[in-house]
């Protein structure tokens, strides 16, 4: 996926500031602007092949449509609560199937057929299935139906069929389901495979370092992969 499709279609939105407030995660963060998007785009992102398949698997969840637009020299405090408004109750994911023919040619899977086959399950192994289209706020289903084109004109006929699913972001009690800063796996289970997000992401965390060998390692692992050791955060 390209990312920078999405920030600049999503300054192109959000323009009057809406309240909100920011969900408080298990870690700090980094700031929006140290976060290599990239990074975060690989620790969200899913893709499997084989056996004459096709799938690819992106879970957005809130933080990265504020970091990504956050980056941007055109944002404001009002573009970003404006995102906060329309995003925050929300996990959405992308889904994109395939069977590739011996043409090699891809035919991808209708969308009625990808939404009822794609679950959300949460770290604490409860299910989700996607919600109806009567569920989602105006906002929110105008702002995913004006991305659609934008990755069609990006990415061609998978962009096209490239379908935004919209789960719920929060219990019944108003706490989070999956927070990319807590613990745990986060799963998306489609018909062809299940796809796993170890929590958290290590690319919204700094970087650890073993202050015995001097390595630097990224934000989620616990100990040198090499030695053992207990990893520290830097200070600053």
């Amino acid at each position: 996926m390209r990312p920078a499709l999405l920030c600049s279609a999503l300054l192109l939105l959000f323009a009057q500031a809406l309240s909100a407030p920011t969900a408080r995660a298990a870690r700090a963060s980094l700031p929006p602007q140290q976060v290599q998007l990239d990074a975060l785009t690989r620790d969200t992102q899913k893709h499997s092949l084989g056996n004459g398949r096709m799938e690819v698997v992106w879970w957005i969840p809130p933080e990265y449509w504020q970091i990504s637009v956050a980056q941007q020299k055109d944002a404001t405090p009002e573009v970003l609560s404006g995102l906060s408004q329309t995003f925050n109750d929300y996990n959405i994911v992308a889904v994109v199937q395939a069977t590739v023919a011996d043409d090699m040619e891809y035919r991808f899977t209708p969308e009625a057929d990808v939404r009822d086959s794609t679950v959300l399950i949460d770290p604490q192994g409860r299910t989700h299935a996607v919600l109806a289209e009567d569920k989602i706020p105006t906002r929110l289903a105008a702002t995913l139906a004006f991305l659609k084109p934008v990755l069609a004109n990006g990415i061609g006929p998978m962009g096209r069929s490239m379908y935004f699913l919209v789960f719920p972001g929060n219990d019944a009690q108003g706490r989070r389901l999956i927070d990319p800063l807590g613990d745990g796996v986060a799963r998306v289970q489609t018909t062809n495979k299940r796809h796993d997000f170890r929590l958290p992401l290590g690319s919204l965390l700094p970087d650890k370092g073993d202050t015995t060998t001097g390595e630097s390692f990224p934000g989620d692992f616990l100990y040198n992969p090499y030695t053992g050791r207990q990893l520290d955060v830097p200070r600053p």
